[in-house]
């Protein structure tokens, strides 16, 4: 027997267990892999129902500065704690907001040295930043056009799309401290430009263990600001495509454990080509450094512990990398804590 309506005790019961990779944090070209609506959790929904989610993602990253025989290293360090709202008009559709405060530490150190991502550097520090606020606010919505429970095998697989748009809320002139001139495009707390994805959800749920894959673009506008002295003007962050498969097994009433691998390529970023002579006809360039290739290996543990309230760690450790020249990426830490509310 099957049926394309979830009891809602089984809901309730296994919602713990359908969830994630948290969402993408905006902090360098290669940082971020799987479901932009991720921390919406990725459960077939139930109409009427509230999802509160409060996450906290630590992340360093380094690369190469991007002028021409650059020997400077830019190093940062990423705090962001995510506050996620989702509602459900109906058991098939959920509307998410996630509002981002950051929290970076943007450092240009003088000399090659310096490639641990976020370690420091025995060179001296040529320049810093320190931004702080909103981030670029993430609206989106999640249809699952298909679902199918079977009683029988206590099983049940849903399909499920999503599109949206990360919004350029987020500053993009912050200056540097020492210099009083903006600081890297990366280290700003927002892009500038609109950031348009849709991209595929799949789960198979069991009694005890859960299989979920998906499958996401997200695409950015040339920044949008009319400001030629901010680091963002008519630059575009490159195209990035991301993804992954989970598999997540309950080993008691209120916990369970999951191990994803999860990928991400990203287009280089461009930029108008003001460090080279220009190119007849040819106005932007690759800015150096950015974009590649990274895959995680992503243990994590979820600890139900009220029934309608989840605890949640993850660690995603870069295991295979493919860099557009010199980058480097350190573990994405994600904490966080998650409230159903009917």
């Amino acid at each position: 027997m099957s049926n394309k309506i979830v009891p809602l005790w089984r809901l309730l019961t296994l919602a713990f267990l359908w969830l994630i990779t948290p969402g993408l944090s905006k902090a360098c070209s290669v940082c971020g892999c799987g479901d932009p609506l991720a921390s919406s959790g990725s459960a077939h929904p139930m109409a009427g129902s509230w999802r509160l989610d409060f996450e906290d993602v630590y992340l360093t990253a380094s690369a190469v500065g991007d002028a021409p025989g650059s020997n400077q290293w830019e190093s940062l360090r990423q705090t962001n704690l995510n506050t996620t709202l989702s509602y459900a008009p109906t058991d098939d559709l959920t509307l998410v907001v996630m509002l981002p405060l950051v929290q970076k530490y943007w450092s240009l150190d003088e000399g090659p040295d310096n490639i641990d991502a976020g370690a420091g550097s025995t060179q001296s520090i040529a320049d810093t930043g320190t931004p702080f606020g909103i981030g670029d606010i993430n609206v989106g919505i999640r249809y699952f056009f298909w679902g199918e429970t079977d009683f029988q095998t206590k099983t049940h697989q849903a399909l499920a799309i999503s599109v949206g748009s990360y919004l350029p809320t987020g500053g993009t002139n912050i200056v540097s401290g020492i210099t009083g001139e903006p600081i890297d495009t990366h280290a700003q707390l927002g892009t500038g430009a609109i950031g348009l994805y849709a991209g595929l959800l799949y789960n198979h749920v069991w009694e005890n263990f859960t299989l979920s894959a998906n499958a996401n673009v997200v695409y950015h506008t040339q920044a949008l600001t009319a400001d030629f002295t901010s680091p963002v003007y008519e630059y575009t962050f490159g195209t990035s495509y991301t993804g992954g498969i989970s598999g997540q097994l309950k080993v008691s009433d209120s916990l369970a454990v999951g191990l994803a691998a999860e990928g991400r390529y990203t287009d280089p970023d461009s930029e108008p080509n003001g460090n080279l002579p220009l190119v007849a006809g040819v106005a932007t360039w690759d800015t150096p450094n950015t974009g590649g290739t990274v895959i995680d290996l992503s243990p994590a543990v979820y600890w139900n512990a009220t029934g309608t309230a989840v605890l949640y760690g993850k660690v995603q450790v870069p295991t295979i990398t493919n860099f557009i020249g010199q980058q480097t990426l350190g573990p994405t830490y994600i904490f966080g804590t998650q409230f159903l509310m009917n």
